[in-house]
């Protein structure tokens, strides 16, 4: 009797680990299925972001394109203006500067982002994939040799909330980012200007900041990549 009753609670033990450890997978599975199956990850069509770095007063125009397997980065500065489109690239203004970055170099993304990083949060977001980075743009380069690892997209969630309020960027959405620095070819540019540092006009009783962009060298850079 006492056999049968210790065969009997080896067999429940065993069901209950087997059954926990079908749980722990179908969370596992489902956690990463969700992002994966995303239209904003999945999609063969093209993605653009806006990553304004305060700290450094920088920022980064990124375009995923699936379909060539490519990431272009274009580091971008506040205050940039182009002359034809008599438009201006204003940090304070991220919707707006990516919609001028999209028709600046043709860009038919389908989903667009933007995220500004201030003061420190990109340090704390590098700590998280294992760097210390305080320039985004470091941060970027360092991401091409790492990538999106598998349990990444557990920690998804955290990282999201380390851009927020100022951001539009979702869970799948940064997932493929991370994902094609690892996998794609990533090429990294400057916006090219006619001078290094903006010139200030004054209109009146307004002063304005001006870094003209030097269309000849834009537009050698957008045949560089395909723009």
């Amino acid at each position: 009797m006492r056999r049968r009753r210790r065969n009997s609670v080896g067999i429940w033990i065993t069901l209950l680990i087997v059954f926990v450890l079908l749980v722990i997978f179908g969370f596992f599975f489902w956690k990463v299925f969700t992002v994966k199956n995303s239209p904003e990850f999945n999609g063969e069509t093209k993605t653009q972001y806006l990553f304004i770095d305060k700290e450094n007063s920088e920022g980064y125009y990124i375009v995923v394109d699936k379909t060539m397997r490519m990431v272009n980065i274009i580091k971008v500065k506040n205050h940039m203006y182009h002359p034809e489109f008599s438009k201006e690239i204003n940090f304070s203004s991220p919707v707006l500067s990516l919609e001028i970055l999209k028709d600046m170099f043709n860009t038919n993304a389908v989903y667009s982002y933007y995220a500004i990083l201030e003061s420190g949060r990109v340090l704390e977001l590098s700590k998280k994939y294992g760097f210390n980075s305080t320039n985004f743009g470091e941060f970027l380069q360092r991401m091409t040799s790492r990538g999106l690892k598998l349990f990444d997209y557990f920690t998804l969630d955290n990282v999201v909330k380390i851009f927020r309020p100022e951001t539009t960027l979702t869970k799948p959405a940064l997932a493929k980012l991370f994902d094609a620095l690892g996998k794609f070819s990533v090429r990294i540019r400057e916006l090219p200007t006619i001078t290094k540092s903006s010139i200030k006009i004054k209109v009146g009783d307004k002063t304005l900041e001006r870094l003209y962009i030097d269309l000849e060298k834009l537009n050698q850079l957008k045949n560089e990549i395909g723009g």
